[in-house]
């Protein structure tokens, strides 16, 4: 209908405007022939166009076939690996299980030997090993092999290091507080030397240190000759605690540390003490004079000296030798005892230290004992280091009187016993004597 409304619309003007019913009727031909004309081309470029479409249609079902084909076979392939990617997964799960243990055992173990390291004085040579420790113990991630096999090293090296001697070169804190480069030797994990001195290592700074006292002279002589080396064999003492020991004998009072604990009765006792053995020594160089005068005036009675005991008696019987038997008797007896108290003198002063001397020890006993109490008093027993003093005290005055009175006790009986053979002497050549005459 389109097309016949516009057929008759082109007659119409073409009428309107031809001169003539030819020329009109040329006018139509012609545009009709020009109308099929375009309507061919139109049909033909219709029809190309359906073949184009059929053909892109063809086309896109092939491709939407392929499409699918190619859908269902990843379809297939995406459930295939979901199988193996669950089996995967679970073969995975149990392998981070084995290296989870690996790797908390290798975080505790590098953390138990970070400990050990730093109370070992082998660590002073390798200080360097911590840093690898550190990371291990610290470490979010699995562990390389390489940091397996390093951790292995160190353990192996410590394990090495502890039965061998090394010398080397590091600083030392010495007692003043000065540091120095020094050369120490090492001892296994057990003994720091330097200088013929023990040393003693710091856990905090991994540093050296002397020791505020060196142990006693049978222990401290044995380092001076192992570092000398001056033989094939030497002794050492050493700390098998890796330093205990040595710290606690820095805390061990000396001989003369315990003497000031007694206080003010330790040393009135030892000066009793003393005393008293001072008394003795000089009376049994007295006594032994004597003796030696009386023995050689014993083989010369006929002379008598008055320069000892029996020499005066021999006078005073030389002097009385005219009067009658019994005025003889007494006078030698008068003079026996004017002799005695010379021969027996400070004895008894002797004797009376050495029951003084424990008396004072138990007297400095209760005046610890006491100071413990108010001490507990004041303070409660939480630090017993506050008692400590008192029972120091206590203790140690009962040690000094004990300790004075043994030795004078003997010193007394020594003497005691020396006198009276000098005593004893005197009389019996009195008799002797009387009896020549």
């Amino acid at each position: 209908m389109r097309h016949l409304v516009l057929l008759v619309l082109v007659l119409w003007s073409s009428a309107l405007m031809a001169d003539s019913f030819d020329d009109l009727l040329k006018s139509i031909q012609q545009q009709s022939r020009e109308q099929l004309a375009q309507e061919d081309a139109r049909v033909k470029k219709f029809a190309e166009e359906k073949k184009n479409r059929e053909s892109m249609l063809k086309s896109a079902q092939q491709d939407l076939a392929d499409e699918k084909k190619l859908s269902q076979s990843l379809n297939q392939q995406i459930d295939e690996n979901e199988v193996k990617l669950v089996e995967t997964e679970e073969q995975l799960q149990r392998k981070l299980g084995d290296l989870g243990e690996l790797f908390g055992a290798v975080r505790q173990a590098s953390g138990e030997l970070i400990a050990d390291l730093d109370r070992s004085i082998v660590n002073i040579q390798f200080p360097e090993r911590g840093n690898t420790l550190d990371d291990l113990a610290q470490s979010r991630e699995l562990p390389s092999v390489a940091k397996l096999e390093e951790l292995w090293y160190i353990m192996m090296q410590e394990m090495g290091e502890t039965g061998k001697t090394r010398t080397f070169t590091t600083s030392v804190v010495a007692t003043d507080g000065t540091i120095s480069e020094r050369d120490i030797t090492r001892v296994g994990a057990y003994a720091l030397l330097s200088n013929g001195l023990f040393l003693q290592h710091n856990q905090e700074t991994n540093s050296s240190y002397e020791l505020q006292r060196q142990p006693a002279l049978r222990f401290s002589s044995t380092a001076e000759s192992f570092e000398n080396g001056t033989a094939t064999m030497s002794k050492l003492a050493i700390d098998p605690t890796r330093g205990q020991l040595l710290d606690l004998l820095v805390l061990k009072p000396t001989l003369i540390e315990r003497i000031h604990q007694g206080g003010v009765i330790g040393y009135v006792i030892l000066a009793l003490g003393a005393l008293g053995l001072l008394i003795a020594l000089l009376r049994y160089i007295y006594l032994s004079v004597v003796s030696l005068n009386i023995w050689r005036q014993s083989k010369n009675l006929s002379n008598p000296s008055s320069k000892n005991p029996l020499g005066r008696i021999a006078l005073v019987y030389k002097d009385n030798e005219s009067k009658p038997l019994n005025e003889r008797e007494l006078a030698l007896e008068e003079a026996i005892v004017r002799e005695s108290p010379g021969i027996e003198r400070y004895n008894g002063l002797i004797k009376l230290l050495a029951a003084v001397s424990p008396l004072l020890g138990l007297l400095g006993t209760v005046i610890g004992m006491i100071i413990t109490f108010q001490s507990i008093t004041l303070f409660g027993t939480s630090d017993p280091k506050l008692m400590a003093g008192g029972i120091s005290t206590a203790l140690v005055t009962t040690v000094l009187g004990l300790t004075a009175a043994i030795p004078l006790l003997f010193a007394h009986t020594f003497i005691q016993s020396k006198s009276r053979k000098i005593l004893d002497v005197i009389e019996h050549q009195s008799i002797g004597l009387i009896a020549r005459s």
